[in-house]
């Protein structure tokens, strides 16, 4: 909570970098995940109970909150455990959302 609560008031400071700097673990967000996401507001951390398969193909994912499905192939390994979906909310599509950016799930090992 403390961590989103730094991310926000962050947002509102000149010269902060387009996106966030660490996991939700603490570590450090490689430079090539920052330049290929977007903005705090555009990042949706979730656990794996928010993705579900999707029921007509099983190489599509649904995500919580996501109202398109997405190919599991596309997804990255999380670093800190979680899932994080990246796409902008209130833009003028059908569907209200982006492309999804990127999507970073736990990865069996």
């Amino acid at each position: 909570m403390k961590q989103l609560i730094l991310l926000i008031v962050a947002s509102f400071l000149p010269n902060f970098t387009h996106a966030h700097d660490s996991w939700a673990n603490g570590k450090k967000l490689p430079d090539w995940v920052k330049s290929s996401c977007c903005g705090p507001s555009d990042a949706h951390r979730l656990t794996m109970l928010s993705v579900h398969s999707a029921p007509w193909n099983d190489d599509y994912m649904l995500i919580d909150g996501y109202n398109e499905p997405i190919r599991k192939a596309t997804a990255l390994p999380s670093e800190d455990g979680l899932v994080w979906i990246f796409y902008k909310d209130g833009v003028n599509t059908p569907s209200g959302q982006s492309t999804v950016y990127c999507v970073f799930m736990p990865m069996a090992e």
